[in-house]
């Protein structure tokens, strides 16, 4: 009888322990939105993520508190909630895009470094929202949110975009990249984007965009503001815009080079290498036309010649 009583007190110790464990959150308010504000959320381990209870709310926005790895184990204690928002006070040092019911995931100024996408086919995401934090790459795994239709990846440290990671989102319709440190946008010839209406570069190191003229075709609205664009590359980009009447939002406000339109260019050793490309073309031109010429002639110095022999043919007879 002392065994069992001792058994059952200690069962009762443990369940009262896991009890205690258990982290249970609830909507501090709703507001008119539908938004359920949650506040000091702390998820550190594996024991808290297991004793994670929060609310089935379809919009979750997660003001405060500290989740240093938002890892895969946390998707499965958001069954109900389609919509998550992670703000400001709320520190996430990694992330991982994991395969949900989640249609967008919104993360801003959390001190956030890396993120990382789950190697699962992904359409339900349809917007990603990462501002206002501190990554600097863009994982190769991005190419698993097919059904991505708004990438927001704005107030960042990134240094180099590959625009293929992108083209598998056929219906990706805006790609905000503006205020990062992106020296390179990396593409390829036949790339394109069918769907993108509006891309957005300002406040970064950009001196042209690859294969420009052919891979947006449906593009409405561009922002180029604060890059330091090569200025023979600008004057075709604003050429083809204005042919194709898109809306460069938010012009340069100081120059301290070269105006092309209201955005400020700058003369660099690519200038000069258009230049000579250029000018080899139009020396090629020439040459052609030249060459196109000279057998223009010899054919009609050919046929006169075949003329002449069939006149003296005649004649012999």
């Amino acid at each position: 009888m002392l065994k069992s009583g001792i058994l059952l007190s200690a069962i009762a110790t443990l369940a009262c322990i896991q009890i205690t464990d258990a982290k249970s959150y609830k909507c501090s308010v709703i507001n008119e939105a539908g938004f359920c504000f949650l506040e000091n959320v702390v998820i550190d381990g594996v024991q808290s993520i297991q004793a994670l209870d929060l609310p089935r709310h379809p919009i979750l926005l997660i003001k405060s508190g500290a989740i240093p790895n938002f890892s895969k184990e946390i998707y499965s204690h958001l069954p109900g909630v389609r919509l998550l928002h992670i703000y400001n006070n709320t520190v996430i040092r990694k992330l991982l895009i994991a395969s949900s019911n989640l249609s967008e995931i919104n993360v801003q100024r959390n001190g956030l470094l890396e993120f990382e996408v789950e190697s699962v086919e992904n359409r339900d995401l349809k917007t990603l929202t990462i501002v206002h934090n501190a990554i600097t790459a863009v994982p190769k795994n991005i190419r698993y949110l097919e059904g991505l239709e708004k990438l927001y990846l704005y107030n960042n440290s990134i240094e180099y975009i590959d625009l293929e990671l992108f083209t598998n989102a056929t219906q990706l319709k805006v790609l905000s990249l503006y205020d990062n440190r992106i020296k390179t946008l990396d593409s390829k010839q036949g790339l394109q984007f069918p769907s993108l209406q509006t891309l957005s570069l300002s406040k970064n190191k950009l001196v042209y965009i690859p294969y420009f003229f052919e891979a947006f075709p449906v593009l409405n609205a561009i922002s180029l503001r604060k890059n330091p664009w090569n200025c023979q590359w600008l004057e075709a980009a604003i050429d083809h815009i204005n042919q194709k009447a898109i809306q460069i939002a938010r012009k340069d406000a100081t120059c301290r080079d070269r105006w092309v339109g209201d955005i400020c260019c700058y003369k660099t050793v690519l200038d000069f290498l258009y230049y000579l490309r250029q000018e080899d073309a139009r020396q090629d031109r020439n040459q052609l036309l030249q060459m196109a010429q000279q057998s223009q002639e010899l054919k009609h110095l050919l046929e006169r010649l075949s003329e002449s022999v069939h006149k003296l043919e005649e004649r012999g007879k």
